[in-house]
């Protein structure tokens, strides 16, 4: 499972920008350390100008976007992650969106197998 965490947010304010990456990051050790969620801290994930930005993604599964987060959510984060890699589609349809989260549910792109 993967946990995308944007490295530029906040992108528009450069005396603070990375530094929300670094703080859930950080967050996300404090909490369990040693996690089966492979984190990839990612250029940009399209959520500005609401800064906060993580994505929870998978092969094959829909990408799931949260904005307007804090480190606080890293536990729900990792929660998030956990259900959607259980899930089969990655849609939240099929998982439970943690509570803390519902409300920063930002996008859900839907990913196209190749034919063949």
């Amino acid at each position: 499972m993967t946990l995308l965490i944007c490295r530029t947010c906040p992108r528009y304010d450069t005396r603070t920008s990375g530094e929300f990456g670094r703080r859930l990051t950080a967050a996300i050790a404090d909490i369990e350390p040693e996690t089966a969620v492979m984190i990839r801290n990612v250029q940009c994930l399209g959520g500005c100008p609401d800064d906060g930005v993580v994505a929870v993604d998978g092969p094959g599964k829909a990408r799931v976007r949260f904005t307007g987060l804090t480190e606080t959510a890293a536990a729900a984060v990792l929660a998030a992650a956990a259900a959607h890699h259980a899930s089969t589609s990655g849609a939240p349809a099929e998982w439970e969106v943690p509570a803390e989260l519902v409300d920063h549910l930002s996008s859900v792109t839907v990913k196209r197998l190749p034919r063949g």
